[in-house]
């Protein structure tokens, strides 16, 4: 859908309603009539279907007062449309009904005075206005710009903008460069230049360079940046761009202007401006701007001479997003070829957004000592689930430190029967805490079941680890079940402080039965 007919759409909020070629219910017959522009007969048959389906009755009696006032019977449709507002007050037809009043009234819209956004008669009379300029442009138009000129709402003036969008008019498009040239208001000025960009005239594309040499103001000037991208990807408008490149020495704009390339594809224009680019800042937006046109190829090319890490990570970052062919494989060999434990980390990272991490996460843990990049590649195997993988990890390393991320990655990719696995042969209690304990975190119903047939066998750590993580599961149920087996006074006062502070009708019932039995 092009933006102008999408402005269309959400400006309109109700289309005529399509009939079948073989109607059969009144109100289909109603339809067919209206088609048939028989006015008498559409609103005779909305009559009988009012009566026949009270589920559409609030949409017949609409559709009758419509049929009526086609019909010349003003006198009825009013009556009809008093009888919609009153039986079905809260109905989005009676809206629609007010309109047609306004609309076979002869009188215009005007506004009810409110400059803090829409009063009720306001949005009525935009509502009005907005079918009126779809239905009878050319006599609605004079009204659209008096609305835009007179008054003090800055939305009105915002919906006005976009019913002149939606005219072809040579006085709209005249309104609409006014707009743009003059406007006090920043963000109307820059709504009103984006039109310019769907209108993509001639005379529209003139103004815009002319608005972007002339305005002192960024705001400006970046709308005028992407009313160009908006209104084509022809060479004309990419020379346009490029030569505006060549000019401008505002970092924000050059880099603005840059993005823009890349979302029209400009890759010839794109490489051959990169190497004159002098700022760190332009050239890195260069490399965005390569991914956003989709030429990882130039990005691969950068990577066998660019130093600048900074640089570096952005076009990694960007052949990963791409994940095109080769891509893992290329990757791989960057971080062969690394020379910072930091590049390194930016691959594993790119290889993670490509899903295709693990083999170089247990290359890492396998072969590398910086405890930083075994313990991001730990995590790694974590986010990616493998589970096995990480099973067999646990039992091949010594670090403490390691087999502890081990357990937090297990927690990360739910691996609740890996972690119930440690507690079943691990006897160091530092790292049976840290089992439990992200047990605790999985909220898993079997692991808390697991912990409450664990508890009677544990040391006194273990115990409180248990009794923590009941708290952190809010398992009100297997507290008191671990509560009214334990007899370690120690214990069960932690347990019971535990529950007079979880907020749950089980906990307040059994605390209430244990006093009142004391009492």
């Amino acid at each position: 859908m092009s933006i102008r007919k999408y402005l269309k759409t959400v400006t309109l909020s109700t289309v005529l309603l399509a009939v079948t070629v073989l109607a059969q219910t009144p109100y289909d017959e109603g339809q067919k009539a209206l088609r048939e522009q028989n006015w008498t007969e559409a609103a005779e048959q909305f009559k009988q279907a009012i009566k026949a389906d009270k589920k559409t009755a609030d949409a017949s009696m609409y559709w009758r007062a419509h049929a009526l006032y086609k019909a010349g019977r003003t006198k009825e449709a009013e009556r009809q449309v008093s009888t919609l507002e009153r039986k079905h007050p809260d109905s989005r037809w009676v809206k629609e009904a007010q309109v047609l009043q306004i609309e076979h009234d002869g009188s215009e819209p005007v506004l009810s005075g409110a400059t803090d956004g829409l009063g009720l008669d306001e949005e009525l009379h935009m509502f009005a206005l907005a079918q009126l300029m779809d239905r009878d442009p050319e006599r609605a138009l004079p009204l659209v710009l008096d609305m835009m000129q007179s008054t003090r709402s800055e939305n009105v003036r915002r919906d006005t903008l976009f019913m002149l969008g939606m005219n072809e008019d040579p006085r709209a498009q005249e309104a609409i460069a006014q707009i743009a040239r003059d406007s006090k208001d920043l963000e109307l000025q820059a709504d009103a230049i984006h039109m310019l960009g769907i209108s993509s005239s001639q005379a529209s594309i003139e103004l815009l360079a002319r608005l972007y040499q002339e305005s002192d103001s960024v705001q400006v000037k970046q709308a005028v940046i992407q009313a160009y991208m908006i209104a084509d990807e022809s060479g004309e408008l990419l020379e346009i761009l490029t030569d505006l490149l060549k000019t401008e020495t505002n970092p924000k704009l050059q880099m603005e202007i840059i993005h823009t390339l890349g979302v029209m594809d400009a890759t010839d224009e794109l490489r051959d401006l990169y190497p004159k680019l002098k700022g760190r800042e332009t050239r890195l937006a260069a490399l965005e701007a390569f991914f956003l046109a989709g030429d990882t190829q130039t990005l691969r090319q950068i990577l066998e001479t660019e130093t600048d890490p900074e640089m570096r990570k952005t076009a990694i970052h960007g052949i990963a997003m791409e994940d095109g062919k080769g891509a893992a494989t290329l990757l791989e060999s960057v971080y062969d070829n690394a020379s910072s434990i930091e590049e390194k980390r930016v691959v594993l990272e790119s290889l993670v957004m490509m899903d295709d991490a693990q083999d170089l996460a247990l290359k890492i843990i396998r072969t590398e000592t910086d405890t930083e990049l075994q313990l991001n590649a730990i995590h790694t195997l974590g986010v990616m689930e493998a589970t096995k993988e990480m099973g067999v990890l646990y039992s091949n390393i010594e670090k403490m430190e390691l087999r502890k991320a081990v357990l937090q990655s297990m927690m990360i990719a739910d691996d609740i029967d890996g972690l119930i696995k440690v507690l079943q042969s691990e006897t160091e209690a530092e790292l049976r805490d840290q089992a439990i304990q992200m047990l605790a975190v999985s909220g898993d119903v079997d692991a808390a079941q697991y912990l409450v047939e664990l508890y009677p066998d544990g040391s006194q750590q273990e115990k409180q680890a248990v009794i923590q993580s009941m708290m952190i599961m809010e398992n009100v149920q297997g507290l008191i079940k671990l509560l009214k087996t334990e007899a370690d006074p120690e214990l069960k006062r932690e347990m019971l402080q535990m529950l007079t502070i979880m907020d749950s009708e089980e906990s307040d019932e059994y605390l209430f039965e244990m006093l009142e039995k004391k009492g």
